[in-house]
């Protein structure tokens, strides 16, 4: 039997979190609605990169625990491969390769 609990949720970043138990086992769950981070990147993909800046893309707040939590979170190789890989291209702002 599986149980599941509301631990919190956070309206302004738009995240909450659950914690399931299943067969004696226990795990959290994070979730975020991350349509307007989605769209803050559309908007500022159409801008002209700076040429002293250049924003790559948005971070969700959920992925940043996840390289916390899995131990990528100062891995460049893990954040390139993260940048570059298609099904996160809704999250960029540049077009070109990372």
């Amino acid at each position: 039997m599986s149980k599941s609990a509301l631990i919190n949720m956070l309206e302004d970043s738009r995240r909450k979190t659950i914690m399931h138990e299943q067969d004696g086992k226990r795990f959290i769950e994070t979730r975020q609605d991350v349509s307007h981070i989605i769209e803050a990147a559309k908007i500022m993909s159409d801008e002209v990169p700076g040429k002293e800046f250049r924003h790559m893309a948005y971070i969700p707040e959920s992925v940043l625990n996840q390289a916390m939590t899995d131990g990528w979170l100062h891995d460049k190789v893990a954040w390139k491969r993260w940048l570059n890989d298609p099904a996160n291209e809704c999250y960029r702002t540049w077009k070109g390769r990372a």
